[in-house]
């Protein structure tokens, strides 16, 4: 089947105007991850990146983009749990840049690298953020204010969409539920928190949903959306409906869907290319709870319109939703890759022209688990209207390893780039539940225009 992927790419054509660099070798397996942090800002030209190495530990490297070298690398923080420790980035409008140290069913750290320093400060002397959590995702608006997003799950079970806040110069906010899951059961969110130039903050969150009609352990993959206009004090859904009693259950949420969908949790308002009536259970990366990673991250393109990527996992495809005249309007991304399965979790950013980028992880059509051998990745540019513009192939698939995780450089408004650089791990995915701790090396490269 590789070989197949291989001659369907030959029509693909890896950038030549691209550079590659590698940036260590001794990643571990999820070095890169994961889709809601940011993993890459800009300071005076240069390029400040993070990645996960195999002993668990965070490392930043400066880049100098015209010359291709790194500069100098550095440890954040001390080393952590296991391979869901990631770190995300947020860039404040003075400067410095804001780090959280990832966490798996525990609490951030929070550093901070000021303008003119590259070593990580500790922020209230190192105070924990967040409970029981997982998956940072962090952005800063014009205020110099943060926010953030995460998954908090109770004994694994139960997960909720948290939210707190971080003024300037203030202390970190108690975390707040903004969302309850309609499904009491270990769950991916592919939580993601976006800001605007107006400060609206747009967040996305996957939406599992029980059908009961098609059996107790059915269930549907969707995804939802909400904002916020007050610095995160009220949110809210298009059309306004204002979520008045938190945290909301998500089973009563509108979702991200064409308007032919329809509404409504019966079997008849709910796809069939999208529910789950047996699900999987074997532990690996082809266990159903993988079907739960939906979501790209969120971007806002130059009208303040929210897109982001809906995957379906079931079916090996995706959709790139925008928010126009009161509907999600999706344009399908297998049309623009006839032939290969669309994998989880794609990426979203856009250029200083208004052009939207996503970044896809893309595999064999007989291999439909997270992270196998053979995966590789493409770069999409689409304009205002969601047509496609140009399609590049980020690097050629390889039989015995997956080239994966990607995590495309976020939009800033108060630090526009022209077009963003592209982090992403080669190596082998350990295979996740009890090998979250492994010892497994992956290589880190960095792309950029």
């Amino acid at each position: 089947m590789i070989t197949r992927l291989t001659t369907l790419l030959l029509s693909l054509c890896v950038s030549a105007t691209a550079t590659q660099l590698r940036l260590t070798d001794t990643g571990g397996d999820r070095a890169t991850g994961y889709v809601m942090s940011n993993k890459i800002a800009r300071r005076n030209g240069q390029l400040v990146c993070t990645w996960l190495d195999v002993e668990r530990q965070n490392w930043w490297a400066l880049v100098d983009p015209a010359t291709a070298k790194i500069l100098r690398t550095g440890k954040l923080g001390e080393p952590r749990k296991d391979n869901h420790c990631g770190c995300a980035i947020a860039t404040d409008p003075d400067g410095s840049l804001h780090l959280l140290i990832g966490a798996h069913h525990g609490s951030f750290i929070h550093l901070r690298m000021p303008p003119g320093k590259l070593d990580g400060e500790a922020v209230e002397g190192g105070r924990a953020v967040g409970e029981q959590a997982t998956y940072p995702s962090l952005v800063c608006d014009s205020h110099g204010t943060l926010h953030l997003l995460y998954r908090r799950e109770t004994n694994g079970r139960d997960p909720h969409l948290m939210y707190c806040w971080r003024p300037k110069q203030g202390s970190s906010s108690a975390p707040r539920a903004l969302v309850r899951s309609a499904v009491k059961e270990h769950s991916w969110l592919t939580n993601a928190i976006e800001v605007g130039p107006s400060n609206r903050l747009h967040a996305v969150f996957s939406n599992t949903l029980p059908v009961p009609d098609k059996g107790k352990d059915a269930r549907y993959y969707s995804a939802s959306h909400i904002y916020s206009d007050d610095g995160g004090l009220t949110w809210r859904q298009f059309g306004g409906t204002v979520l008045d009693q938190l945290p909301a259950d998500a089973a009563k949420l509108e979702r991200i869907e064409t308007p032919e969908s329809g509404s409504g949790l019966s079997a008849a308002t709910l796809s069939r290319r999208r529910t789950e009536v047996a699900p999987t259970l074997i532990a690996g990366p082809k266990h159903s709870y993988y079907h739960k990673m939906v979501l790209s991250n969120p971007v806002l393109d130059d009208r303040g319109r929210p897109w982001v990527i809906v995957h379906n996992l079931l079916a090996g495809d995706a959709e790139l939703f925008r928010h126009d005249g009161g509907l999600w309007l999706g344009t399908p991304l297998t049309a623009t890759l006839p032939g290969y399965r669309v994998q989880h979790c794609g990426q979203l950013a856009r250029h200083r022209d208004g052009t939207i980028e996503a970044v896809l992880m893309i595999s064999p059509a007989g291999k439909t688990g997270w992270g196998e051998n053979g995966t590789t990745l493409v770069r999409l540019l689409f304009n205002a209207e969601g047509r496609k513009i140009s399609l590049a192939l980020v690097r050629k698939p390889e039989s015995d390893l997956a080239i994966w995780l990607p995590s495309l450089e976020r939009w800033c408004p108060h630090a526009p780039v022209e077009r963003p650089a592209l982090l992403y791990t080669r190596g082998r995915n350990a295979g996740g539940y009890s090998k979250n701790v492994n010892d497994e090396k992956t290589e880190v490269w960095l792309e950029y225009p």
